[in-house]
């Protein structure tokens, strides 16, 4: 499978889409399409290790992959980092952190992160 079938045989399996439901196993999919440069699988990955689906709640591996889902220019991935700069989870608050990698996240584009980060630099 390419990176782009694992991510979606990944997805499907967080939603119960068609195939049971598994975290753990979607977890496992993301990893493999996250090594194989997906960059969407790496921000979803993240996900897993910040709320613990399939994983141990990892702040640190989430952050780092929301980091290099940003920086691959992803706007979901610049929206979490400037939330969490923002707000202080897991790094140091740093307002002019998060005021960068939020309003690149605006400059992004992508409608729902645009709004989310508008809310979240308003605050």
């Amino acid at each position: 499978m390419n990176a782009q079938e694992l991510f979606e045989l990944a997805m499907k399996h967080i939603y119960g889409d068609g195939v049971p439901e598994d975290n753990d196993l979607a977890t496992k999919l993301l990893i493999q399409s996250h090594e194989m440069g997906h960059i969407e699988a790496t921000y979803n990955l993240g996900i897993c290790y910040h709320y613990g689906f399939g994983t141990d709640v990892d702040l640190g591996k989430a952050f780092d992959l929301y980091l290099e889902s940003a920086n691959a220019g992803y706007g979901k991935g610049m929206e979490l980092v400037g939330r969490f700069y923002n707000q202080g989870i897991y790094v140091e608050k740093n307002r002019s952190q998060a005021e960068y990698w939020l309003q690149k996240a605006i400059n992004s584009a992508e409608p729902d992160v645009v709004e989310e980060a508008e809310k979240e630099l308003a605050r």
